[in-house]
């Protein structure tokens, strides 16, 4: 047992001070009561016992080490940690513990010194003895801490566990299992809300982004990465809540789905960063569409709000790019005839004819937006109507033409 760093206490007065100990508590308790509010009602009560046994035994340890001149026995270290994780079981905020644990530290020593006095003992002395004592408070201070942190530290890793068994069960491909959902949203502590969207960040810092959106937000990983369930996706402020919580990072916001739809959520939102990152779909820093519509335009497609692009923004893209094979069937059966074309021409009449179908048609609107005499554009719609055929006249067939000009410009070659 380590050496106590002060002269050893005549045991005439430790026995004096031995036999006010009830006094002594007596004094702490009353006031911890007088300038605690919130241990008033925990001091007189069922609790209050388990608190007045731990001054009890500190004081005794400290007049133990004190008159053999060692270190207080640990004894009492240990029931103060249990103390503190008693404390934040109970629900009670830790500074105000710190507090009260202040408050009994300077009401034992203002008691003990009168003790002390009364009973004769040097002035010298008696100032040793009151630095023993904060020492020793502040030791028991930090176990009592150490116990309180320990407690949450192991609430919050319980929580986090109970959370990944709500966001397995929501992200089963076999279905979600409502009772078990219920029982385990109960257990975690989670509101299950009527709709949820995912939210998957493109560089994998789930972690910061979800302590940046709120407590209610579910953080999941699985082989494919991972990602976050967004409760109430579409509130006031949500969306620019979210793009803030990117940090200027890329990331995918899944459509609004039901709670027990989420695994849909997130599967579309990483279809849509896989297309992203193919370069199939333009990115929010990306180049967007001019203002006619038709060709980039520097500087347009950027979000308003660091990196975050929304599904419901990019429901075409996954329709005509969902499938690649598709896209590129409709783009060989749809626009095949222009493929032996020389290159520059056969860009020139699909941007002409890009323009065609967004302007309805309408030939000094196409010419505008192109900047060329509308007798150009007449030239080159009849070069198209004869690659074509009559797929320029038929509804159906120009929505194709439309979807595999888009398909064509989300392609690896665009």
């Amino acid at each position: 047992m380590p050496a106590w760093p002060f002269p050893p206490i005549p045991r005439n007065v430790i026995a004096t001070v031995r036999a006010e100990l009830p006094k002594l508590v007596r004094h702490v308790v009353e006031a911890v009561e007088r300038e605690s509010p919130a241990y008033r009602s925990v001091l007189s009560g069922p609790e209050g016992v388990g608190i007045r046994i731990g001054i009890e035994g500190a004081i005794s340890a400290f007049l133990d080490g004190a008159e053999a001149g060692v270190h207080p026995s640990a004894d009492a270290g240990e029931l103060w940690q249990r103390l503190g994780e008693s404390e934040f079981q109970a629900g009670r905020e830790l500074e105000g513990l710190r507090a009260a644990f202040r408050t009994g530290s300077r009401a034992l020593w203002r008691e003990a010194a009168g003790v002390l006095a009364a009973a004769g003992m040097a002035t010298e002395l008696i100032l040793a003895v009151a630095e023993g004592i904060f020492l020793y408070t502040d030791e028991l201070a930090a176990d009592v801490v150490e116990g309180y942190l320990r407690a949450r530290s192991d609430e919050a890793g319980e929580l986090e566990r109970r959370r990944r068994r709500v966001i397995a069960l929501l992200t089963d491909p076999g279905g979600v299992d409502l009772d078990a959902l219920a029982r385990a949203a109960a257990l975690a502590r989670w509101p299950v809300p009527r709709s949820i969207a995912a939210l998957v960040p493109a560089a994998g810092s789930a972690g910061a982004v979800s302590r940046r959106i709120g407590a209610d937000t579910l953080v999941g990983a699985d082989g494919d990465g991972v990602f976050l369930l967004v409760p109430d996706p579409d509130g006031p402020g949500r969306r620019a809540l979210l793009a803030r919580a990117l940090a200027g990072e890329l990331g995918a916001l899944g459509p609004t789905v039901e709670t027990l739809a989420a695994l849909r959520s997130l599967c579309w939102s990483r279809r849509l960063l896989d297309l992203i990152a193919s370069g199939r779909v333009r990115g929010p820093w990306g180049y967007g569409p001019g203002a006619d519509g038709l060709g980039p335009d520097p500087g347009a497609g950027r979000a308003p709000a660091g990196g975050l692009i929304a599904v419901e923004d990019h429901l075409g893209d996954l329709i005509v790019l969902g499938d690649a094979d598709l896209a590129d069937a409709l783009v060989q059966r749809r626009l095949g005839p222009l493929a032996g074309l020389p290159a520059a021409e056969r860009e020139r009449l699909e941007e002409t004819l890009a323009a065609w179908l967004a302007h309805q048609r309408h030939t000094p609107s196409v010419a505008a937006a192109l900047h060329v005499h509308p007798q150009t554009v007449r030239y080159r719609i009849a070069k198209l109507r004869g690659l074509l055929g009559g797929a320029l006249d038929d509804p159906g067939a120009r929505l194709e033409l439309e979807m595999a000009l888009r398909a064509r410009a989300g392609g690896p070659g665009a």
